[in-house]
């Protein structure tokens, strides 16, 4: 609906709680002493989210999909995550380190089927016709550990009353679901930035963890980045793990590249990206393009 495209990932929904700072729970302490190269002067927080992503081939109106496309697949997930965030002694954020663990459902028990149909119904779309053919049940899970510093102090802009930040980061990936490194680097420029890190995104597009600074009245800023990836593994290109389905050839080095616009509103904020990937199979060859909308708020 958003980038007039329905294909590759089809779409994704993801609903995330960050909570309190440096309330760990035991879970999050245990966790919290294993990462012993971490700052342990930094603040820490937990997450937790529920999310569907659903994956299509180009042409679904075909009852019997391309065999040279990507399966039909679909995601359904729960997230648990913990944050340390470290600041420079005047408490300008220096480095973000991120540890996350997604498990759920590839296959029919994603529903993901059940809500692509609801929503082409709704939108009067034409209706996918080649889910009989998803992946499989499986459970599947995938752990993340991601890494992002502040280059440099945030920097102003000659001529107009606007700041900017660079932000450059790395992550790892392992799993059932997804194998993979990455290395990005992300650009802010606008009015009154806060000590942030962007709006956040489903993975494994560039993103943040979620947390946001209030701010007095309105202010706003435009970002763009890039991420490349080295992909090993990807369930959602390649088939299942443990059964027989469908799935093409991986194309392992990815690339996503973004730009989009947040406007803040006190404690609220709404974010539009745009976002263009590389091609990641090797049948089709094609870029993909989606739009992502992203709301928070602080309570």
């Amino acid at each position: 609906m958003i980038a007039g495209t329905d294909q590759d990932y089809s779409n994704g929904v993801l609903v995330s709680y960050i909570g309190p700072d440096d309330e760990l729970g035991v879970f999050g302490r245990a966790v919290k002493s294993g990462l012993f190269w971490l700052d342990p002067e930094a603040t820490w927080r937990m997450s937790y989210g529920l999310g569907q992503n659903m994956y299509t081939p180009q042409d679904t109106s075909r009852r019997v999909p391309d065999p040279e496309d990507r399966p039909y697949a679909g995601w359904l997930y729960g997230t648990v995550g913990i944050s340390a965030d470290a600041r420079n002694p005047d408490g300008s954020p220096r480095q973000l380190d991120v540890l996350a663990l997604e498990v759920g459902l590839v296959g029919p028990e994603s529903f993901a089927e059940e809500t692509q149909k609801y929503v082409h119904r709704q939108i009067n779309s034409e209706k996918p016709e080649g889910w009989n053919s998803q992946l499989h049940n499986e459970v599947a899970f995938r752990l993340l550990y991601e890494r992002n510093w502040r280059a440099s102090d945030k920097w102003n802009l000659p001529l107009v009353p606007l700041e900017g930040d660079v932000t450059p980061n790395v992550g790892l990936a392992l799993g059932t679901l997804a194998t993979y490194a990455s290395a990005g680097v992300s650009f802010r420029i606008g009015e009154e930035l806060e000590d942030d890190y962007g709006p956040p995104r489903v993975r494994p597009a560039l993103g943040s963890p979620g947390f946001f600074e209030s701010v007095d009245g309105f202010a706003w800023y435009i970002f763009f980045g890039a991420q490349g990836r080295a992909v090993a593994r990807d369930i959602f290109v390649e088939g299942n793990t443990f059964k027989d389905s469908l799935g093409v050839d991986l194309v392992p080095w990815q690339l996503d590249v973004q730009a989009g616009l947040a406007l803040q509103f006190g404690r609220f904020e709404v974010a539009f990206t745009h976002v263009l990937r590389s091609p990641q199979h090797e049948e089709k060859g094609r870029w993909n393009r989606f739009g992502s909308i992203n709301l928070r708020t602080r309570f």
